[in-house]
């Protein structure tokens, strides 16, 4: 379970992180990626369904992948799981979710780490991310 928390590789020790965001809901992709982009300085890509989410995940090096829990094609957790068995690189996964039952939580902490419900507050979502991103880091240091 913890093997996902090597960021050896991560440029974000400069701050700076390369984040693939897939997600299907242009608002959402809108407001994720501003906020990050021009609040967190953060470089963002963006793939609308799952079947690019994974092939844009296998072909470049992120330092994060923030996945739709329901995506046309392959939903957040086909992804992550197809990622987690082709990729060595252990990159942090956080999904996106309106689907916040337990059991489903926990599916989305087992394979990525961190967990967002929707909807989420635009103001807060850069903090979020952060928070996330930085507790994952302290666990794997």
């Amino acid at each position: 379970k913890d093997s996902f928390m090597d960021f050896s590789n991560s440029s974000s020790t400069k701050g700076i992180m390369n984040i693939l965001l897939a997600e299907d809901d242009p608002s959402i992709v809108y407001i994720t990626q501003t906020c990050l982009e021009k609040i967190g300085g953060h470089c963002v890509s963006v793939a609308v369904d799952g079947e690019l989410a994974l092939t844009q995940a296998l072909k470049v090096q992120y330092d994060l992948l923030i996945l739709d829990g329901m995506m046309p094609k392959k939903t957040g957790l086909q992804v992550a799981t197809e990622y987690r068995k082709a990729c060595k690189i252990k990159t942090p996964i956080i999904f996106l979710s309106a689907r916040n039952e337990e059991k489903e939580i926990e599916k989305y902490l087992d394979l990525g780490g961190g967990f967002i419900a929707k909807p989420f507050d635009p103001l807060k979502i850069c903090s979020e991310i952060n928070d996330i991103y930085s507790k994952l880091l302290k666990v794997a240091g």
